[in-house]
């Protein structure tokens, strides 16, 4: 007679503590060449740092699901969405332009599938976030941004609490008119330093676990290499 195994165990690999509210969060990374050096240093450096404390917490160790897409010639799935525990940290490498239209593309089709995981486990689930960090303009067409930022737009306004939350930071000679077309959830910061980032995101992830789903949450103070974006505000304006 063969074995039978307990949904725990089934879904062991893609979903901890699946009857748990779960958050899934897609890191969607700039890999271009403008990227090479010091910010693809510290970009790796800041996804280690992130998977280590969100691990440090215990709620959301258990609640958290990570996905992450790269965009240089082209989108790639570094890894689908898995228990942080699991979440990969490559060394990533930078080349090549910025398809950032696939990038977002594909990031939104892995929240969607996972949003769907979710619902066929009776798993209850927070809004997924898709962080995306970006150093320069896209490369993609004009009309696949258009596309791309519409398909954004839409599902974030979907129901009464939208789909998905977008976030952009901007970094270096960003296009701020493109990613406020994407989306209002701007950010830019002032050097390539990504570890306070980082560390908001993981406190971020820490705070939205531990709430109840659709109950508001407090999330914490930006670094003070980091701040809100606004639009027409001349990037490299004296930071406060």
């Amino acid at each position: 007679m063969s074995e039978q195994l307990s949904i725990d165990e089934f879904f062991g690999e893609q979903i901890v503590s699946f009857s748990e509210p779960h958050l899934a969060c897609a890191l969607l990374l700039d890999v271009s060449g403008s990227m090479m050096g010091a910010a693809m240093d510290s970009l790796n450096a800041g996804i280690r740092r992130f998977k280590s404390q969100v691990m440090a917490d215990p709620i959301a160790r258990q609640r958290v699901d990570i996905a992450m897409v790269t965009f240089g010639n082209d989108a790639r799935v570094i890894s689908d969405f898995v228990p942080v525990s699991e979440m990969p940290t490559p060394i990533l490498q930078a080349g090549g332009c910025t398809s950032m239209a696939p990038g977002i593309n594909t990031a939104i089709d892995l929240v969607k599938n996972r949003t769907k995981l979710y619902s066929s486990l009776g798993t209850p689930c927070h809004k997924p976030w898709i962080f995306m960090i970006t150093d320069g303009l896209s490369t993609s067409s004009k009309q696949d941004m258009i596309d791309v930022a519409k398909r954004v737009r839409d599902e974030e306004n979907k129901g009464s609490h939208g789909h998905l939350t977008f976030w952009a930071l901007g970094i270096a000679n960003y296009s701020q008119e493109e990613l406020f077309s994407i989306t209002n959830r701007v950010m830019e910061l002032k050097d390539q330093d990504f570890s306070g980032i980082f560390d908001w995101l993981s406190e971020s992830m820490s705070a939205i676990s531990q709430s109840q789903v659709e109950e508001r949450y407090n999330l914490t103070t930006l670094p003070d290499n980091a701040r809100k974006a606004i639009k027409d505000r001349a990037i490299g304006d004296e930071w406060y």
